[in-house]
């Protein structure tokens, strides 16, 4: 477990730092256009990878640990919502790249995405480092 948790964190820098790179190569560029596609893909990866290796094991220590229940619970609602959002930005772009409110919406989803990894690093990390 101690593998993924180094890959899960390499996952999570490769995230924040595309999204860093899209705001300053500008959403409408070809290069932040190119990043903000790899950070799609990235996105993607990164939510399957948890859904196979991350978050089974906590459901499993979950099952004996209420305060535990409570938060998985919290935090799977807050990511229908963040994946709900960033899913019909990727949408929105896809049909209308050029829309002048891109910028704005990525700017938004990014300060969704940054926050929800602070929150896993932080608080669910912390729990399943206690199970290795």
């Amino acid at each position: 477990m101690s593998d993924y948790i180094k890959t899960w964190r390499k996952e999570h820098a490769k995230i924040l730092g595309a999204i860093i790179q899209v705001i300053g190569l500008d959403v409408f560029s070809r290069a932040g256009q190119m990043k903000l596609q790899e950070l799609k893909r990235a996105l993607e990866s990164h939510l399957l990878s948890e859904d196979l290796n991350f978050y089974p094991a906590l459901k499993k220590a979950a099952e004996t640990n209420a305060d535990l229940r409570r938060e998985l619970f919290l935090f799977a609602s807050d990511m229908d919502k963040i994946t709900a959002e960033v899913r019909a930005f990727f949408r929105k772009e896809e049909n209308d790249p050029m829309s002048k409110s891109i910028p704005a919406e990525f700017r938004r989803i990014s300060v969704m995405i940054q926050s929800r990894i602070s929150r896993e690093e932080n608080i669910l990390m912390k729990e399943l480092e206690k199970l290795t």
